[in-house]
C-alpha cells in the first residue's frame, strides 16, 4: 500500500502540481480512507520526503565509469537519464521554488546532490581535455561555469517550455540534448569533432 500510495501521488503532483493536491484527494482516489492514508504517510511533507528520497537513488545511477574510456556520448546518455528522471518527476522541477520554501530539509538535501553532480561534470570534462578531445581552460573560457550552464538548461528545459509555447517559435521544441551539445561543440578539438560525428553517424539526436 505504502507504494501504491506513492505511486499515485506521483501521478497527481504531476497532473496538477503539489500545492494543488491534498491528503483527502489522493485518499479518495485510492479509495482508502483518509486514516488509512496517514497510517503510511503522516502528511504530505512526509509523502514528499519519500518521495524525493526514490528520486535521490535513481540519479544515484548517473555516475562516471571507473577505469575505462568514456566515449563522448557519455556526456549525452547522462543528460538523457537526467531528462528521464525530470519527465518522471516533472512537479518537483516545475515547483522546485516552492518546494523549497514550504520543505527547506528537501531543497537543502537536493543542493547537496546538485553539487555533488556539478563535481561529476567537471570531473568528465576535465576527462574529455586529457583525452585531446576537449581544448583545455584559458582565461576566456572557464569549464565550471559551462557545467554550471548545462545544469541550468537541463534543469529548468522543461519549465521554460511552459513560458515559451508559441507555434512560431521552435527553438525549444528541439531536445535539450541538441541545446547543449550547440554550446559544447565549439570547445571540440578536431579529435572531439570527429569522435562527435561518428557518434551522430550511429546515434540520432532524440527527439
Amino acid at each position: 500500500m505504502k507504494q501504491k500510495i506513492k505511486i499515485q501521488a506521483l501521478v497527481l503532483f504531476n497532473t496538477t502540481g503539489i500545492s494543488n493536491v491534498s491528503m483527502k484527494q489522493i485518499a479518495d482516489s485510492l479509495q482508502i480512507s483518509a486514516g488509512n492514508l496517514q497510517y503510511h504517510y503522516k502528511n504530505k511533507g512526509v509523502l514528499l520526503r519519500c518521495i524525493y528520497g526514490d528520486m535521490y537513488q535513481e540519479a544515484l545511477h548517473y555516475i562516471i565509469p571507473k577505469d575505462s574510456y568514456i566515449t563522448l556520448h557519455h556526456f549525452e546518455d547522462i543528460i538523457l537519464k537526467f531528462d528521464a528522471l525530470q519527465n518522471k518527476y516533472s512537479f518537483f522541477f516545475n515547483e522546485i521554488i516552492h518546494i523549497g520554501r514550504n520543505y527547506p530539509d528537501i531543497l537543502k538535501r537536493h543542493a547537496h546532490a546538485t553539487l555533488e553532480r556539478l563535481k561529476e561534470g567537471k570531473v568528465l570534462l576535465d576527462y574529455y581535455v586529457e583525452t585531446e578531445r576537449l581544448k583545455p581552460e584559458t582565461e576566456l573560457v572557464d569549464y565550471d561555469k559551462l557545467v554550471h550552464t548545462f545544469w541550468m538548461l537541463s534543469t529548468f528545459w522543461q519549465s521554460q517550455r511552459q513560458i515559451i509555447m508559441s507555434t512560431a517559435y521552435v527553438v525549444n521544441q528541439c531536445h535539450v540534448v541538441e541545446i547543449l551539445w550547440n554550446i559544447l561543440l565549439p570547445h571540440l578539438t578536431e579529435k572531439g569533432i570527429a569522435e562527435y560525428k561518428q557518434i551522430r553517424k550511429y546515434i540520432p539526436i532524440s527527439k
